[in-house]
C-alpha cells in the first residue's frame, strides 16, 4: 500500500472533482439549514411552475423514470448483464453507485429533516411521506445515470458514442430534477443538492475503481516479482 502522498496524486483529477461537488453540497446544505435559499427557491420554481399543464405527460413520465423502483430496476438488470459477461469491476462499481446513493439519501433526509413544500404547491402527485432534501430522485437518477455514463467511457468507445451518452444522461438527469420542481414535492435547492451529492459520488468511485479513467491519474501498479536465483 502506497503512502497518503501518492494516493492523492494517483487519484488527484477524482478527488478534486469530488471535493469540490462534496464543499458545493456542504454549503447549500448550510445555506438550506439557515434558510437562506428562499429567494432562490422561489425564483427558480416559479419560472418552472409556469408551464403546469402543457408538460404534464412528460414531466410525470420523467418523475416515474427516476424514482426508486425504477433506478433499482435499471441497476440491477445492468449489474446481472455485466456479471454474466464477467466485467466484475463494472458491475461492482455500478451497484457500489446504487448501494450509496440510497443510503445517502436515507442518512441525509434524517440528518437535514426539512419540510416538503407546502400542499398548495402541489400539482397532479400526492405529496410524499419522506423528507424534503436532498431530492431521492435527483440523487438516485445522478449517481445511477452517471455511473451508466462512466461505464460507458469505461468502454474506450468512439466520440460520437461518448458525446451521446454524456448528453443523454446530462438530460435525463437534469429532466427528473425538473419534473421534482414542477410537480411541487421538491424545492429546487433540494434537486440541486441531490445532483451534488450523486456527482461526489460517483467522481469518488470513479476514481477508485477506474483510476486511468480521468486525466492524470495513474493506474495501480503491481509490484516486481524477483528473479528466482
Amino acid at each position: 500500500m502506497g503512502s497518503p502522498l501518492q494516493f492523492v496524486k494517483r487519484h488527484a483529477w477524482s478527488l478534486s472533482l469530488t471535493a469540490f461537488a462534496g464543499l458545493a453540497f456542504a454549503y447549500l446544505a448550510s445555506e438550506v439549514r439557515a434558510a437562506k435559499v428562499g429567494q432562490f427557491d422561489a425564483i427558480l420554481a416559479k419560472s418552472i411552475v409556469q408551464n403546469r399543464g402543457r408538460w404534464d405527460a412528460v414531466m410525470l413520465s420523467l418523475t416515474k423514470a427516476g424514482n426508486l423502483s425504477s433506478m433499482t430496476a435499471v441497476c440491477a438488470l445492468v449489474v446481472l448483464v455485466l456479471l454474466k459477461v464477467r466485467k466484475g469491476r463494472d458491475a461492482s462499481f455500478l451497484a457500489t453507485c446504487g448501494l450509496v446513493a440510497l443510503l445517502l439519501d436515507t442518512t441525509l433526509k434524517a440528518v437535514f429533516q426539512r419540510v416538503r413544500p407546502d400542499l398548495v404547491e402541489l400539482h397532479v402527485l400526492s405529496r410524499p411521506g419522506s423528507f424534503s432534501f436532498p431530492s431521492g430522485h435527483a440523487l438516485g437518477s445522478m449517481s445511477v445515470t452517471g455511473a451508466l455514463v462512466v461505464l460507458v467511457f469505461v468502454r474506450r468507445v468512439g466520440l460520437v458514442w461518448r458525446g451521446l451518452a454524456l448528453t443523454t444522461g446530462a438530460s435525463f438527469v437534469l429532466g427528473v430534477g425538473i419534473s421534482r420542481v414542477y410537480f411541487g414535492v421538491h424545492y429546487p435547492s433540494d434537486v440541486l443538492g441531490g445532483q451534488l451529492a450523486g456527482a461526489a459520488l460517483v467522481t469518488a468511485m470513479t476514481g477508485w475503481f477506474y483510476p486511468r479513467l480521468i486525466p492524470g491519474e495513474a493506474a495501480v501498479t503491481s509490484p516486481p516479482v524477483p528473479a528466482a536465483p
